[in-house]
């Protein structure tokens, strides 16, 4: 079977999920292909993290809207995607998932397509103008055709209600997996050094949507509170975005790869993300998986990762995450028992395996739509 992903987004997470989905495609002996933009944060070596078998096509996409650049784009996915003749159309994030699914209605294709949002964040937009645009671009993008996938529940429920008219026909919910032999778990019988501070951070690009000054201000109130502790941003962003974070004593690392990213990220004791939103954090799924017990904001995905004080604790303001960041920097026993139950909690839920399966089993639905010979015939 032929996929092709269609990704503009090529940092962070979503970049990471279709790495591991089109390098284990091509593991069970699909024929996939990339088409992708690149971004001034895309990782230098980002051509050797994915299988030599996975064929990589870059066709530059804008973040922001633009009618040139974006009919630019579209024309040209849609020549690949002619060209190549796939089983599958999957488009990953707003920008992109409007051009693929664009693109496969154009090739007569629509019943092919596949989108995942990653995190539906038109609701978050705080202009009323701009808010009104994005979510009219899902609307169309729905009648264009395809299946939505969402990566969370209440990611499910809102589209439902707002996006296809609460009609689930074309409308999955698919939550996020990890490979857990990749994970590194701690091990709490090795006890912290008293005089070793407890460390506090969180992982991704320092952005909007993270709230970066959320964190900050948690960490300034702690900090003048508890000398045993240290709080560190894994990445970086705009110096903007930074500056409230370095003003407040975060510690931030800088842009790192992936592996270097994931053993600094294992060195913490506490996972503290304070996003406006997300889809289902792969970097909130590999903190849990490790047995880092989490502290989240109360929004769509966190809340099914994060049982609350069973896998750690899920706050509703600035205030009651600072809380039960304190909680956790006071109590070792309290790290440990909830790191444990996070652990429990990713195994039985949240494995690559598992995710993959229902990817897989969507995409031969998705196939059967159409005869091979129709996609992409000669006009």
């Amino acid at each position: 079977m032929k996929v092709v992903h269609v990704i503009e987004p090529m940092a962070h997470g979503v970049f990471i999920w279709v790495i591991d989905m089109a390098n284990n495609l091509v593991e069970n002996g699909y024929d996939v292909t990339v088409i992708h933009s690149l971004r001034e944060e895309t990782p230098e070596n980002w051509r050797e993290l994915f299988d030599s078998r996975v064929k990589l096509i870059h066709v530059q996409m804008g973040r922001a809207i633009n009618p040139v650049t974006d009919i630019k784009a579209l024309f040209n996915i849609t020549r690949e995607l002619k060209r190549i003749r796939p089983d599958v159309i999957h488009g990953h994030s707003s920008k992109s998932g409007v051009l693929a699914r664009a693109a496969g209605f154009l090739l007569g294709q629509n019943k092919r397509t596949i989108y995942t949002s990653h995190a539906i964040h038109y609701p978050l937009i705080k202009q009323p103008l701009k808010r009104s645009i994005y979510k009219l671009l899902e609307l169309v993008s729905y009648w264009l055709g395809g299946t939505i996938v969402a990566c969370s529940k209440r990611e499910y429920d809102i589209i439902l209600e707002e996006i296809t008219n609460k009609n689930p026909t074309r409308l999955r919910c698919i939550s996020n997996g990890i490979d857990l032999s990749q994970i590194q778990v701690r091990d709490y019988s090795h006890k912290k050094p008293e005089d070793e501070k407890v460390r506090i951070g969180v992982l991704g690009r320092v952005s909007n949507q993270k709230a970066p000054w959320v964190f900050a201000a948690i960490a300034k109130k702690l900090l003048a509170k508890h000398a045993n502790a240290e709080f560190i941003w894994v990445g970086s962003g705009e110096p903007e975005d930074e500056a409230p974070l370095k003003e407040a004593g975060v510690i931030i690392t800088g842009f790192l790869g992936r592996d270097d990213a994931i053993k600094e990220t294992a060195k913490l004791d506490i996972f503290l993300q304070t996003s406006l939103y997300e889809g289902l954090s792969l970097a909130l799924l590999e903190a849990q998986a490790s047995g880092i017990p989490a502290v989240v904001s109360n929004i769509p995905g966190n809340d099914e990762v994060v049982q609350h004080e069973q896998c750690g604790f899920v706050g509703n303001d600035e205030a009651e995450l600072a809380n039960y960041t304190e909680r956790l920097i006071e109590s070792a026993e309290l790290r440990e028992q909830l790191g444990s139950g996070a652990r429990s909690y990713v195994e039985d839920n949240f494995s690559f395996d598992a995710m993959g399966d229902q990817y897989k089993a969507l995409y031969e639905e998705a196939a059967s739509g159409y005869k091979q010979k129709a996609i992409g015939a000669a006009s």
